[in-house]
C-alpha cells in the first residue's frame, strides 16, 4: 500500500502533491465528528449530477425510513409494501391481476427481479461505478498504445454482480469481478446502434452490469450503458504521468467501497447516500 501511494504521489505535479498531502494531514488531525462531516460533504460532491431514488410503499406511497426495510411481493418481487395491510389492500385493488406470479413462468419472474435489482444498484452506486469504469479503462490503456484515445468505443467494462444474503440492504448485490473486453458485432450493431455520438472533445465510455444464473452464455442478464466524458490536455497529461499500478489500485478502492457499503460494513456512508437519494427526489420520511 505504501509503494502504491508513493506511485500516486510521484505522478502528481508538485503543487497538486502539496495540496493532496495537506488534505490528508488535515483529515488525520481532525476531530472524529468533523471527519464524519467532511466525509458526508465529499459524498455529496460525488453524487452531484447523478439521479436520486427512493423506496416507497406501492400502495400508500410512504417513503421507506432508514430503520425499516419494506417487504416485497413473494410472487413477482417487484413491488414493496410497508405493512401487510397495504399488501392485502393492493392485492384486492389491482396487484392480483398484475402480479407476475399469476401470468408468467418462473424464469420470467426471476429475470424481472434481477433486472429491477440491477437498476437499483446502478442508481445507488452511480458515481462509484462511474469512477471505477474510468479507472478500469485507464489501467487497460496503460498496456496498449492508446495515443489520445483513452476510452475506445469498441471496448466495454463488464461489472459482474452476485447475490448477498437476505440480511443485507436492498438490492442485495455486490461486485464479484470487473473485466474489460471487446464488444461483439451484435452489441455494436444493435445495443449501441442508436447511441448519441460523442461531442467534440469527449469520448463515449461504455460499461455493462451483468448477472449470471449459470455457466451458459444464455444464463446471463446484461444492462448496458454509456456516458460521455470530456478529454482535455490536463486529463491526458495526468494519464501519461500516472502508472497502471495507480489505476489498478483506484479500481480496487472503488470496488471495495461499493462492496463495503453493500455488505453493511459502512453504515455511515450508506446513511448519507440514502439521505441524498431522498433529497434529490424531494422526499422525507413520513
Amino acid at each position: 500500500m505504501a509503494n502504491i501511494s508513493k506511485d500516486y504521489l510521484d505522478s502528481l505535479p508538485a503543487d497538486e502533491r502539496a495540496e493532496f498531502l495537506n488534505d490528508v494531514f488535515s483529515m488525520l488531525s481532525m476531530d472524529p465528528s468533523k471527519q464524519d462531516e467532511t466525509m458526508a460533504q465529499n459524498i455529496r460532491k460525488m453524487y452531484a449530477g447523478h439521479e436520486g431514488r427512493v423506496v416507497k410503499c406501492s400502495f400508500c406511497r410512504k417513503v421507506e425510513p432508514d430503520d425499516q426495510e419494506f417487504g416485497e411481493c413473494s410472487g413477482c418481487g417487484l413491488v414493496l409494501y410497508c405493512s401487510k395491510e397495504c399488501q392485502r389492500s393492493d392485492w384486492k385493488l389491482s396487484h392480483k391481476v398484475e402480479c407476475g406470479k399469476c401470468e408468467n413462468g418462473e424464469r420470467a419472474i426471476m429475470n424481472k427481479k434481477i433486472t429491477s435489482r440491477m437498476q437499483q444498484f446502478s442508481i445507488i452506486y452511480s458515481p462509484f461505478i462511474h469512477n471505477l469504469v474510468l479507472d478500469m479503462f485507464r489501467a487497460f490503456n496503460k498496456e496498449r498504445d492508446a495515443g489520445d484515445i483513452l476510452f475506445p468505443a469498441d471496448f466495454v467494462v463488464d461489472i459482474q454482480l452476485a447475490d448477498l444474503p437476505r440480511g443485507t440492504k436492498r438490492p442485495r448485490l455486490y461486485i464479484k469481478q470487473v473485466m474489460i473486453g471487446k464488444l461483439s458485432k451484435y452489441e455494436m450493431d444493435v445495443v449501441y446502434s442508436r447511441a448519441k455520438p460523442p461531442e467534440r472533445g469527449s469520448e463515449c465510455v461504455r460499461s455493462c452490469l451483468s448477472y449470471s444464473f449459470g455457466p451458459g452464455e444464455n444464463e446471463n442478464l446484461c444492462a448496458h450503458s454509456q456516458f460521455q466524458y470530456g478529454i482535455d490536455p490536463d486529463e491526458l497529461s495526468r494519464f501519461k504521468r500516472s502508472t497502471k499500478k495507480v489505476y489498478e489500485e483506484n479500481v480496487w478502492e472503488h470496488t471495495n467501497m461499493i462492496n463495503s457499503i453493500a455488505k453493511g460494513e459502512s453504515p455511515q456512508i450508506y446513511k448519507v447516500i440514502k439521505e441524498i437519494m431522498k433529497e434529490k427526489c424531494g422526499c422525507r420520511d413520513s
